[in-house]
């Protein structure tokens, strides 16, 4: 018996690994940040970047794919989720194929209609259309007696359910349970999405960071305004460029460090939450399933996986925001 769990396990964990594999082959092509510190040249920085840039691309242009493979398997499934509507109607109403080709033909003479109607409503209520009529004509103790009778004629039918009701009831439990797994799921991908955006979040309105930026770009300006000015001032110029490359050196050194370190938290985050999106993306193609018989491919349920590594390339290219300064 353990023998049989174990396999059952590993079969199930093959299975979920096998369709994250495209997500996982991206996972492995992101590069590393090359220096968590300031000691890099702009040309580091620019290869990094673009290396980041072609892989954003690729992604971005396999998640296309994935939206058109998608679109084009729900267009395909038009007529079968038509043919689905028409039986739950058969269904529902107690129609025989020949009563719905009547309808679809569009073609039904008074009579038909009448008849039709007289059918759908005795199948809904167990009341026909000749005793809703006659309804209206009682008096009010007749109509009270007549709908406590039809009362307990309704209870009586509703304790003893068809295959029909069964089956729909069955497909209302499902539904609810999936819309329930579905709410919990979105819940913790949205917690993850907000503890990624407080890691940018602290630095990027840190006020000690805006102070600093606000006093390099003083003195960027009033460098600027010296340039081309009479009256010698030179040595004042070099004084304070030498002071805005100081300014510069040493607000990168406080804040790159701190912006890798939220990258990298960022990353631990995004890769524990993967699962969560990839389920997402299972629960969300069961639904769809199940209300309009369209097939998702499995393959789309990475999307919302791939468009999370997409939000991480962003954040990782910009690792050297903070870097104001180079010498070359």
């Amino acid at each position: 018996m353990k023998t049989i769990l174990f396999f059952s396990i590993l079969f199930l964990a093959c299975n979920f690994l096998q369709a994250q594999n495209l997500t996982d082959n991206y996972l492995n092509k992101i590069p590393p940040i090359p220096k968590e510190s300031c000691d890099i040249s702009k040309a580091e920085v620019e290869t990094f970047q673009e290396q980041i840039g072609v892989l954003d691309t690729e992604i971005k242009n396999q998640i296309r794919l994935l939206r058109q493979q998608e679109n084009a398997q729900v267009k395909n499934s038009e007529a079968r989720s038509k043919q689905n509507a028409m039986q739950q109607m058969s269904q529902q109403y107690g129609l025989s194929q020949e009563e719905m080709n009547k309808m679809q033909s569009g073609k039904m003479s008074e009579a038909d209609k009448k008849a039709l109607a007289n059918k759908m409503m005795q199948q809904q209520t167990n009341m026909s259309m000749g005793e809703v009529q006659n309804l209206g004509k009682m008096s009010e103790a007749g109509k009270k007696a007549y709908m406590e009778a039809y009362g307990t004629e309704a209870m009586a039918t509703s304790s003893q359910p068809n295959a029909v009701q069964k089956k729909e009831s069955e497909k209302a439990k499902d539904s609810y349970e999936l819309m329930n797994e579905q709410q919990s799921v979105m819940a913790k991908i949205n917690d993850a999405s907000q503890k990624i955006g407080n890691l940018y979040t602290a630095i990027e309105k840190d006020p000690k960071r805006i102070q600093m930026l606000a006093n390099i770009e003083k003195m960027q300006s009033k460098f600027t305004s010296m340039i081309g000015a009479n009256g010698g001032q030179g040595d004042s110029m070099d004084s304070l460029a030498v002071k805005i490359k100081n300014e510069q050196n040493k607000y990168c050194q406080l804040f790159t460090p701190q912006y890798c370190n939220a990258v990298n938290q960022h990353f631990t985050i995004l890769t524990n939450s993967l699962p969560d999106q990839f389920r997402l993306g299972e629960i969300t193609a069961e639904m769809t399933k199940k209300q309009t018989v369209v097939e998702i491919p499995a393959i789309c349920a990475e999307i919302g996986s791939l468009e999370d590594l997409r939000g991480y390339l962003d954040k990782l290219q910009n690792a050297y925001q903070y870097k104001l300064y180079y010498p070359e």
